[in-house]
């Protein structure tokens, strides 16, 4: 039988659609987080909501590989849109990760265990999936970088994000999941639905998109799984 495939998300809300979708078969509690087996997509799956920001995000895939073995972790859930192509409810396929608030060539390249960078990427065989989805998608799909730190980014420090990264969204988990990931050779990727960009932003924003956005996200890793599976 194969290994499970590992779903994270960060908020309730992301994770909501997944659990009304999933036949949840069993429930466990790891490091403070429900860990949900069935299955979704006609798949077998561990679901969890991690909570927000990039440790709990670590801890729960951690957790996640260590207890269930699973074949490779997708992270859905919201993201705000930074590429000026992205509009609300757009699809966000991430092909590669960074911290925007870590200083990674001290953090990450230059001190113990030395990762080589301190941009982490995608798994291929999960990005062909992921493109042929997009190509019938009902909503726009963009790939590219994506940054995570923990903070809300708003016109304040979204210039000095762009200008480092060069990111088509922003999230405050994806960069260290990928992490965890790379560090336990696990493939990894992340589709996140738009809530807000430059152009719609503010928390206020997120909170009026993120159910809709979170359901967009869930019907994308649906048909995502069934084709990586396939």
């Amino acid at each position: 039988m194969p290994a499970p495939i590992g779903i994270v998300c960060a908020t309730q809300s992301e994770i909501a659609p997944f659990l009304k979708a999933m036949d949840v078969v069993s429930t466990d509690k790891k490091a403070m987080v429900e860990m949900h087996r069935g299955t979704f997509g006609g798949c077998d799956v561990v679901a969890t909501c991690c909570g927000i920001c990039k440790t709990n995000a670590a801890m729960a895939v951690q957790s996640m590989i260590d207890s269930y073995g699973v074949s490779c972790v997708i992270n859905a859930g919201t993201a705000g849109g930074i590429d000026p192509v992205l509009d609300v409810f757009d699809i966000a396929v991430g092909t590669s990760f960074a911290h925007h608030d870590v200083d990674a060539q001290m953090m990450l390249v230059d001190s113990y265990p030395f990762y080589p960078s301190g941009v982490f990427s995608a798994d291929e065989k999960l990005l062909v999936a992921a493109r042929s989805v997009a190509e019938s998608f009902e909503r726009p799909v963009h790939f590219g970088a994506m940054a995570s730190g923990e903070q809300f980014v708003d016109d304040a420090n979204r210039d000095g994000i762009v200008a480092r990264h060069n990111p088509i969204s922003v999230d405050m988990e994806s960069s260290s999941m990928a992490q965890v990931c790379f560090a336990n050779d696990v493939a990894f990727i992340s589709v996140r639905g738009v809530t807000d960009t430059a152009a719609h932003d503010g928390f206020g924003t997120y909170e009026l998109n993120r159910d809709q956005a979170s359901q967009d996200a869930c019907a994308f890793v649906e048909r995502l799984i069934a084709t990586y599976r396939a």
